[in-house]
């Protein structure tokens, strides 16, 4: 597995997650900004790739609209996408739908008839309920709570500690604040914030969740 992408803290999780499972990290691939690795893996450019042979790229960021645009530079360069990266602390159901490109971070909880698409992101232990569907690329915080039966669609942020109650629809590009309760379905493109969550404004400012750049 090749890391794609090393300007996120997170992706220090990604190592640590691989190591457990016993997934060879060959190199990573640094794309922008100053690599925050811990290991001593080696370090490629993007732009100094060569004829350096291609393999499976896991892109490494927690923001969705990062992550995905990183997995498109790596299909663009000659990459596939890795099979989903799950650490082996967390807790899985006998069997799970998940695309590749996908993470499971440490001690995450998932029920089960759940199916995840590809670039699934869920952080450290979330609760995920049984037959949740999530879309492509979305992401869940670290401690996030959804229970049974909750649909999200692709793109969509959890943010921490947020809790999705259960038979509730999220929909595309959705961003729930850290800490928010969600007990009625979400139209496309909202931020939602508060007990109980209520859409609100999104600012491009000072809002890191609209920040340019941001992981």
């Amino acid at each position: 597995m090749i890391l794609f992408g090393l300007r996120s803290p997170l992706v220090v999780d990604y190592e640590i997650a691989a190591t457990r499972s016993g997934t060879d990290i060959a190199y990573g691939v640094s794309v922008a900004g100053h690599p925050r690795v811990l290991s001593d893996i080696e370090i490629v450019e993007l732009a100094a790739l060569g004829d350096r042979p291609r393999g499976a790229a896991m892109p490494c960021a927690f923001a969705p609209d990062k992550r995905d645009e990183l997995a498109q530079l790596a299909l663009e360069a000659g990459f596939s996408l890795a099979d989903a990266l799950i650490d082996p602390t967390a807790i899985l159901p006998p069997k799970l739908r998940i695309g590749p490109g996908s993470f499971i971070n440490a001690g995450a909880v998932i029920g089960g008839g759940c199916m995840f698409g590809q670039g699934v992101l869920i952080n450290r232990s979330a609760s995920i309920g049984h037959h949740t569907v999530l879309g492509d690329w979305v992401s869940i915080g670290p401690g996030a709570i959804l229970s049974g039966n909750v649909r999200i669609g692709a793109n969509s942020m959890i943010g921490a500690g947020a809790v999705i109650q259960s038979d509730v629809r999220i929909g595309a590009n959705v961003r729930v604040a850290a800490g928010t309760v969600v007990r009625k379905h979400v139209e496309d493109n909202a931020l939602v914030s508060g007990n109980p969550g209520k859409a609100v404004r999104m600012r491009a400012v000072p809002s890191s969740l609209n920040r340019e750049g941001a992981e």
